[in-house]
């Protein structure tokens, strides 16, 4: 994939975006700071919550926002929907909300609606390649301070490269983001920059029968972010075009049995009640 078709007319851009969602890889949260724009723009959607043109700062494009998973047993990491269609209890699914304001979330979860078995190993990158300016030119810095519970594990910053290497290809390789060293390539740090591309992962070490593994990422040009823990990506011919990439992730609980018994109560009188309508 070249920079010309990354930078075509909609219509062949949006070729191509497909193209690259047939590949079935991954997506994440983006968060900027200080733009005059204060919105992001609703993405066009793809196969298991991979997105492309997604507005954002002064001028910048989310040219492609990719989710892949992992999980132990299931085989090489991929297009979440595409991991949990191999095992019936798994579901997969993802929700956007905020498009057109300063921010953007979307959710993706992972549900383990088996009885009895467990799932191990869970792991949600997300990969965004963001275009902060018509010359392809970001630099990216980070915040990175000690994890809190639901904070990314790891992160990454490369330099766009063509798909035999890179953030993409490497995590598909090794069901894992590569930190380096380092971890963000030096070459992205400073002016002039690089064509950034950039990843977070979000581990879950078990689901159990019952629970659901989230990830809630985000996108936003006005400052606002989700976790401590981010990236961001400022154009270099617009410093006012910043993305913040950042998430927060959890492990929703099985419903308390009480819960469960009021809800199946509840649902019994409501069918009694119309049963006795009908009845009259």
């Amino acid at each position: 994939m070249t920079h010309a078709i990354r930078r075509a007319p909609a219509r062949i851009a949006t070729q191509a975006a497909t193209t690259i969602v047939a590949t079935a890889v991954l997506a994440s949260t983006l968060l900027a700071a200080g733009s005059a724009h204060a919105a992001v723009g609703a993405p066009t959607p793809g196969f298991g919550g991979s997105m492309t043109d997604i507005a954002y700062g002064n001028g910048g494009n989310i040219f492609q926002l990719e989710p892949m998973l992992f999980v132990l047993g299931l085989g090489s990491s991929g297009n979440p929907q595409t991991v949990a269609n191999r095992n019936a209890a798994l579901q997969y699914s993802f929700a956007v909300s905020g498009a057109d304001t300063g921010l953007m979330t979307i959710e993706y979860s992972v549900r383990n609606t088996s009885a009895i078995v467990s799932f191990e190993q869970l792991r949600l990158m997300v990969y965004a390649n963001p275009d902060g300016a018509a010359d392809f030119s970001d630099v990216l810095t980070q915040t990175w301070g000690s994890a809190i519970t639901g904070d990314p594990i790891l992160r990454e910053g490369r330099a766009f490269v063509d798909p035999v290497s890179g953030i993409l290809p490497g995590f598909g390789l090794n069901n894992n983001l590569s930190e380096g060293p380092p971890a963000i390539d030096a070459a992205c740090t400073a002016a002039p920059g690089c064509d950034a591309t950039v990843g977070l992962q979000w581990n879950a070490p078990l689901l159990a029968p019952g629970e659901t593994f989230r990830v809630r990422l985000g996108l936003s040009d006005d400052g606002q972010a989700l976790s401590g823990r981010f990236l961001q990506a400022t154009a270099v011919s617009d410093p006012g075009t910043v993305l913040t990439l950042s998430g927060i992730s959890a492990i929703a609980p099985v419903p308390e049995p009480g819960a469960v018994w009021m809800l199946l109560a509840g649902l019994g009188a409501l069918g009694a009640l119309a049963r006795r309508r009908q009845a009259g």
